[in-house]
């Protein structure tokens, strides 16, 4: 009985010694698994279609000019890591970039030759040819 006792009481004083108020830093030997998270901040989206009016078809062709030179920076990149030349861009991947980037320079020529009646129509071509551009070029990065 006396066993019994000493064990309840020891028991009770390992609950009541082991619970009591812990600070925040303390882990009691254990490792923090919480996970901080922080996301980087979002690049800026290109223009799209809908910010230009037919009078402001000049800043349109302007800002298209913009993202194709930033895209023939990358197109560099890869050309140079084409497989012919021994690194891991694939020559049938360039050549779809090839393409796309012809249909660009197609329509961005064709901003000069819109009207106000085929405005909508030739904003949605350029923007997405650019799209498919870029697709294109984002496909062919080496993973």
């Amino acid at each position: 009985m006396r066993h019994l006792a000493f064990t309840v009481i020891g028991v009770m004083l390992t609950a009541l010694l082991g619970c009591g108020d812990k600070k925040n830093n303390e882990t009691g030997g254990v490792n923090d698994t919480s996970i901080n998270v922080t996301t980087p901040p979002a690049p800026e989206a290109p223009v799209e279609a809908r910010d230009f009016t037919f009078d402001e078809r000049e800043g349109f062709a302007q800002s298209i000019r913009t993202q194709l030179t930033d895209l023939d920076g990358q197109i560099a990149q890869l050309s140079a890591e084409a497989k012919s030349k021994g690194g891991a861009v694939s020559d049938r991947a360039l050549e779809r970039i090839r393409a796309a980037r012809k249909a660009a320079d197609r329509s961005l020529s064709g901003i000069a030759k819109a009207t106000a009646d085929n405005w909508d129509t030739v904003k949605t071509n350029t923007n997405r040819s650019v799209e498919n551009l870029a697709e294109a070029v984002e496909g062919a990065m080496p993973k």
